[in-house]
């Protein structure tokens, strides 16, 4: 999958009401990503955070790849440096666009 967009994001621990454990690769073959709404001003877009083969600590930041399922739709919303909030029944983390692939 070639990505939408990247963002740089924190997630919450679990003090922090986030959530419970890291994310860890889905299956040993792939396709290795994880899917929640992304947030951006109120909205949200369905998508895949493309995680590859990494381990996403809670708390730490990371640099990830996103695409979007339908990305017509999310990008015109999006600019550079804009906040976003992952959601899972929770707001679990938190971060910014860094880039935007046309």
């Amino acid at each position: 999958m070639k990505p939408d967009i990247y963002i740089k994001v924190r997630f919450k621990t679990n003090e922090e009401a986030g959530r419970k454990t890291s994310l860890k690769r889905k299956t040993p073959l792939g396709p290795d990503f994880y899917g929640c709404p992304l947030m951006v001003d109120g909205k949200a877009y369905d998508c895949r955070l493309l995680i590859g083969d990494k381990e996403i600590e809670l708390g730490k930041y990371y640099e990830i790849p996103v695409k979007f399922l339908d990305k017509d739709l999310a990008l015109p919303n999006l600019t550079l440096g804009k906040s976003i909030t992952l959601w899972e029944g929770k707001q679990v983390a938190d971060g910014q666009i860094i880039k935007i692939c046309i």
